[in-house]
C-alpha cells in the first residue's frame, strides 16, 4: 500500500504528479498518524496487489524502493550511463540494485560505514570509503549523480565531478540549503532537480523484485513486533549495522 492519499482533483493530481497534491494526507507526516496497527483502511487506488513470489519483508520495502524508482526515472538513467550514488544507507543501496536494474554500466557508491559499503559490492557496485579517500580523487566521472546522503557538503562535492551534460538528483533530505558549484552547472550543462515521494511507481517496483532484478532481502537488519515499535524506530541511533527494521503487526 501507497503511505500517501492525495485529493485527486488538484492542478498536480489531474496530470498525474500526485506526489505533488498539496493536500496530500501521508501516513506518519503530521498531524496524520502512521500505520503502526492490525488493520488500516486505504483507498483502493494505492493497494497494490503483489504476487506469492514476494515475501512478507519484500512487500513492505517496496516503499523505499519506489524512492528508488522515481529517482532514477528523474534522471533518465540508461544504458552506458556511470553512476554515482552518495550515501549507503536504505535508500542509496536500492537505488545501486535500480540503476543496474535500469542499465547503469558502472554504480559506485559512497559512504564511511565498512558494513554498508560492503553491502554495496555485494549489490553489484563499486564502492569508495569517503572517509580514507576524498571522492575528487576517486577518478571518477559519472554521467548521473543520485545524491541519497543529504548532507549539504557531500552534495556538492559530489555534483563538482558530474561530467559534461551529466543529470543531478537530489534524493536525500538534509539541510535547506546546499553548497552549489555553480560554475560546474553551468559550464558542464549539468541538470539538477529534486524529487519529493515518487508517482506511478509501485508496479515498477514490484516487477523488479518479482524478476530478481532487485534484492531487498538483504536490507532487513532487524524484525520486531507491533508492541517493541519504539524500539524498531531507535535501533539505528545505538546499533551501527541497523539498516532496516521491520515491524511484523502480528507477531
Amino acid at each position: 500500500m501507497e503511505p500517501g492519499t492525495p485529493c485527486g482533483s488538484c492542478g498536480e493530481c489531474r496530470p498525474g504528479r500526485y506526489n505533488l497534491c498539496p493536500d496530500m494526507r501521508f501516513l506518519a507526516t503530521p498531524p496524520v498518524d502512521g500505520a503502526f496497527c492490525e488493520y488500516l483502511a486505504v483507498h483502493q487506488d494505492f493497494a497494490h496487489e503483489v504476487p506469492d513470489c514476494l515475501t512478507i519483508e519484500d512487500a513492505a520495502l517496496l516503499e523505499p524502493l519506489s524512492v528508488a524508482v522515481w529517482a532514477c526515472r528523474k534522471a533518465r538513467v540508461a544504458p552506458g550511463d556511470r553512476v554515482l550514488i552518495t550515501g549507503a544507507g536504505p535508500i542509496g543501496l536500492v537505488t545501486a540494485q535500480t540503476a543496474r536494474a535500469f542499465g547503469a554500466r558502472e554504480v559506485m557508491v559512497t559512504d564511511v560505514l565498512p558494513h554498508r559499503l560492503a553491502m554495496a559490492r555485494a549489490a553489484g557496485a563499486a564502492a569508495l570509503d569517503v572517509s580514507a579517500a576524498p571522492l575528487r580523487d576517486a577518478g571518477y566521472t559519472p554521467t548521473v549523480l543520485l545524491e541519497c546522503s543529504g548532507v549539504p557538503a557531500v552534495s556538492g562535492e559530489a555534483i563538482r565531478t558530474v561530467g559534461r551534460a551529466g543529470r543531478v538528483v537530489l534524493v536525500g533530505m538534509g539541510g535547506d540549503e546546499i553548497p552549489l558549484p555553480l560554475s560546474r552547472v553551468q559550464n558542464h550543462e549539468l541538470e539538477l532537480t529534486g524529487t519529493f515521494r515518487y508517482a506511478h511507481t509501485w508496479p515498477t517496483a514490484t516487477a523488479l523484485v518479482a524478476s530478481g532484478a532487485v534484492r531487498l532481502d538483504s536490507l532487513v537488519s532487524h524484525g520486531y513486533g507491533l508492541a517493541e515499535a519504539e524500539s524498531a524506530l531507535t535501533v539505528a541511533t545505538h546499533d551501527a549495522t541497523a539498516v532496516k527494521a521491520v515491524i511484523y503487526p502480528q507477531r
